[in-house]
């Protein structure tokens, strides 16, 4: 069991940085058809770009805590980050030199939070604003756990060494062993004064009072014992994982077991505001409640997969770590989930839009979780949740009012300032919007996937709904250098122009093959990625069709001006770029295995959104600073 503990500081790298050797290919331009391309090594200039950050959203939550802001605070297990999440669902994450396999989390005295750094054998600090700091000492060893005690320190368990540690505001570390210490998981404050935890590899019960005294507790049933609390009646309260029970200790040490049907495999525990003890079931995906009596409820759905920590939160409800989302739940047992700001659903969810704001940071849409999400070029993320439409946002852009643009799949299109208000757009043929752009004449421009048309909304809101001849299954829009928009039809293999006063010319030719992203390029004309047939695309405003086909284009997605006048696109397992003469050049994604949507930053570098769930990436071009 203690082998098992010590595993669940294995974690994975929350911002990779790798340079990558690319290969390019020359595509022939040809109006019917491509040949097959040459292969040979990039230039010495293309092998300079192509450097990846991969900054990735919640996995492997740990520890959650209610702060002393009004927010709750977790550990980012997975990605080696401390997140923060406001009562309206606003998640924040921060990162930074030092956080390892961050594991419990808890408010300290002195108005901050303290976490365990598993991986580097050290004591966390974050304040309210963000700022870190990090504390070692002789005997921290594999820290897992951590509760403020009655004396104004931060005690927590070392896993590694068998002891109980003491670290002060000031960082001062003391480190205690006694007999009977053997695995210590959990630890919490007790009504008396002293610090309990449990003991999960001799099956007891621990006590140690500030002055470093050891006392040692067994009983028959307990078994495993892993998260402890102090609960009603002033008991110690824990979870006994191998024999399906809740067990409550008093500081004198006698035990009662609740054995009840309803209560499978519990893992964390805590007090409700209700008077009633809450827990979590990660194994049947279900979160319990246990009153003082012994009645169990269960509550399962809504979200719940895999809940471990929980914890009263300072709303009134309970929060605990879910499957690389955070939950909430109700006293009544309503839940609600929240997903990081990073939090992109996979390959074969719906297209994810992302652009550069008008704030100088990435904004981009996590579809399957209904947020719209921001990350600097630092690498800070946060998420705005989207309320009041059922479908999630798609496509995004930077609006002429300042503020950012989004459809959404549920036939609406939403706007959010800066400052995260989020308004929704509904009007007549507004029918599962995909991808959305500003106009030449000031209105925003989107295509409308289920109806076959182009709409258009001012920034007052008022829509207008456009059909034609040829329009059909329309995704990406952009606007034109002839004062026109120009579109994908996926539908029918053709790209459609579209004047401000509606007009619609389509024009189809070899090669298009369901093209999907589609730009303006440095030579104004406009480039698109054909999906079906692995190749860029690029249509003059005459209507004249090349076709570039190259080794290695694979499902290009999206497709984006660089700040080196080369096109680069999103496409399954590498970030491409094509030069106006199709030359090819792929640069390989690490972790997230390709990309969706891209786009550029105002930090010269291009950002994308990745098929992987909760990942946003960045390459440097070869001019990139």
């Amino acid at each position: 069991m203690r082998a098992q503990l010590l595993s669940r500081f294995a974690s994975v790298t929350g911002a990779g940085l790798l340079a990558l050797t690319a290969v390019a290919t020359r595509g022939t331009a040809a109006g019917s058809a491509a040949m097959a391309a040459e292969v040979h090594q990039a230039t010495a200039a293309a092998v300079r770009a192509g450097h990846m950050t991969i900054y990735r959203g919640i996995s492997f939550s740990r520890g959650i805590t209610a702060g002393p802001d009004g927010a709750v605070w977790f550990t980012n297990t997975g990605l080696d980050s401390i997140g923060r999440i406001s009562p309206s669902g606003q998640v924040t994450l921060y990162t930074g030199k030092g956080i390892s396999a961050p594991t419990k989390i808890t408010t300290g005295p002195d108005g901050a939070l303290w976490f365990t750094n598993g991986g580097t054998n050290s004591i966390g600090r974050i304040t309210t604003s963000g700022k870190l700091t990090f504390y070692t000492g002789t005997g921290i060893s594999s820290p897992l756990a951590i509760t403020t005690g009655p004396d104004g320190a931060l005690w927590f368990t070392n896993l590694g060494n068998n002891s109980i540690g003491r670290i002060s505001t000031d960082g001062t570390v003391t480190n205690y062993t006694g007999t009977g210490i053997d695995g210590p998981s959990s630890i919490t404050a007790g009504s008396d004064g002293a610090l309990w935890f449990t003991n999960i590899s001799n099956n007891s019960i621990g006590r140690i009072s500030t002055d470093g005294t050891v006392t040692n507790y067994t009983a028959p049933g307990i078994r495993a014992p892993d998260s402890i609390i102090s609960g009603p009646g002033g008991a110690l309260w824990f979870a006994n994982y191998p024999n399906w029970a809740i067990i409550r200790m008093t500081t004198a040490g006698k035990v009662t077991k609740f054995q009840e049907p309803g209560i499978k495999k519990p893992v964390g525990i805590t007090a409700g505001p209700d008077g009633a003890l809450w827990f979590t079931m990660p194994d049947s995906n279900n979160i319990g409640r246990l009153t003082t009596s012994g009645t169990v409820t269960n509550y399962r759905g809504g979200g719940i997969t895999g809940p471990e920590s929980i914890v009263a939160g300072p709303d009134g409800a309970l929060w605990f770590t879910n499957d690389n989302s955070i939950g909430r739940i109700t006293t009544t047992g309503t839940p609600s989930i929240f997903t990081a700001p990073i939090a992109t659903a996979g390959a074969h969810a719906s297209r994810f839009g992302i652009t550069s704001g008008p704030d100088g940071a990435l904004w981009f849409t996590n579809n399957n979780f209904h947020t719209i999400g921001r990350i600097t070029t630092s690498g800070k993320a946060s998420s705005f949740p989207v309320p009041g439409i059922s479908g999630g946002p798609r496509g995004i852009t930077d609006g002429p009012d300042g503020a950012l643009w989004f459809t959404e799949a549920g036939n609406a299109i939403g706007r959010i300032t800066t400052a995260g208000t989020v308004t929704n757009y509904t009007g007549t043929g507004i029918s599962s919007p995909a991808d959305i752009t500003v106009g030449p004449d000031g209105a925003l421009w989107f295509t409308n996937g289920a109806n076959n048309s182009i709409g258009r909304i001012t920034t007052a809101g008022k829509v207008t709904n456009f059909t034609g001849t040829g329009i059909s299954k329309p995704a990406g829009i952009t606007a034109g250098p002839d004062g026109a928009l120009w579109f994908t039809n996926p539908g029918n293999n053709s790209i459609g122009r579209i004047t401000t006063t509606g007009t619609v010319t389509n024009y189809t030719g070899t090669g298009i093959s369901k093209p999907a992203g589609i730009t303006v390029g440095p030579d104004h004309a406009l480039w698109f990625a054909n999906t079906r047939n692995n190749s860029i695309g690029r249509i003059t405003t005459a209507g004249k069709v090349t076709n570039y086909k190259a080794t290695g284009i694979s499902g290009p997605s999206d497709i984006t001006t660089g700040p080196d006048g080369a096109m680069w696109f999103a496409s399954f397992a590498f970030i491409g770029r094509i030069t106006p003469d199709g030359t090819v050049t792929r640069y390989k994604v690490p972790y997230c295995g390709g990309a969706l949507a891209i786009t550029g930053g105002v930090d010269r570098a291009l950002w994308f959104t990745c098929p992987g769930p909760s990942m946003i990436g960045r390459v440097t071009t070869a001019v990139t600073p």
